[in-house]
Order: C-alpha cells, then structure tokens, then sequence
C-alpha cells in the first residue's frame, strides 16, 4: 500500500509541475514563441543535460529518504511523514526534493528555449519560498518541536552546504 500511496504523489505533485503545466503552457504559447530542441552541440544543451542529471538524481535520492526514513506518510502534504527525515540529502538541505523539481524545470526551459516555461520555474518557486516559510515551517515546528527548529537553524532551505547536520 505504501508504494502506491508513493507513486500517487509522484504522479500528482511532480507529474502536474513537470510535465502537464508545461505542456498547457507549451499548447497556450506555440503561436507566439517557437519551441525547438536547442543544438545538440550547443552548450547549453549540456547545461541542461546537467540540471535533467542533478534533478533527477535528487528527486529520486529524496523520495526513497522519504520511504525509507518518513514513517507511515509521504511527501505529499495531505499524509506528512510522522519522523522529522535529517538524513540522506536531508543532511545537506531541507528542501532536495523541491531542488531537483526546480532543476528539473531548468532543464526544460533550457532543453526547449522556453521562456514561458522559465517563467513558470520562477512562480513556482516563489510560490513554494512564501508556501515553507508561512506555512510548511510552521507545522513542521508543532509537529517536530525543537528538534525542527534546531534543523532549521542548521541546515539552509534551498542551498546545499558541504558537511551534512549533525544532530548534537
């Protein structure tokens, strides 16, 4: 049950970010800007390959931390975890789930010359700065106490630092 409860919130949450509000906007947009594939001998097309890399690496490494370490819930905010998860690529960040979604929107702005679809990247993210900060933070501290905001205080919202949070 755990595994479909799993692949319902990849299939919601990333599945809309990544791909059906780009492709709404890709269909709204296509009169006015032209959408091509950048050359593959491009650099950027290199720069995006790395922001598809690094994104997928930590959307999955978060996930399987989620599975793993989170208890009887998931990242989706309907069933939070029941176990505050300082591990894995926790250690480093707060947010690696939320990382690799924005390199992941990186890449296809990038990968087709999309500015629509960067500007999307930007209200997302916004959007989920002023979503943690006034209300994600919030119950994460009355469900986890000090041992949140210990975590929070250590450990930075959205840039990786080198050495992983120790708990003393």
């Amino acid at each position: 049950m755990k595994k479909l409860e799993y692949f319902k919130v990849v299939l919601i949450l990333p599945g809309n970010v990544l791909i059906t509000i780009p492709l709404i906007i890709y269909f709204l947009t296509k009169e006015t800007y032209s959408y091509h594939l950048i050359n593959l001998s491009s650099v950027l097309f290199y720069i995006s390959l790395l922001f598809f890399i690094l994104g997928l690496w930590l959307a999955i490494w978060s996930v399987r931390t989620f599975y793993n370490f989170g208890g009887d819930g998931t990242p989706g905010p309907w069933k939070p975890v029941s176990k505050l998860i300082i591990s894995g690529p926790y250690c480093y960040v707060r947010n690696p789930m939320l990382i690799g979604v924005f390199f992941l929107l990186l890449f296809e702005s990038i990968l087709f010359s999309s500015m629509p679809i960067f500007y999307w990247f930007l209200i997302f993210f916004i959007g989920n700065i002023f979503y943690f900060k006034n209300f994600e933070e919030k119950d994460l501290i009355k469900r986890f106490g000090e041992d949140y905001k210990n975590y929070r205080d250590k450990v930075n919202m959205f840039i990786p630092s080198f050495t992983p949070y120790n708990k003393e």
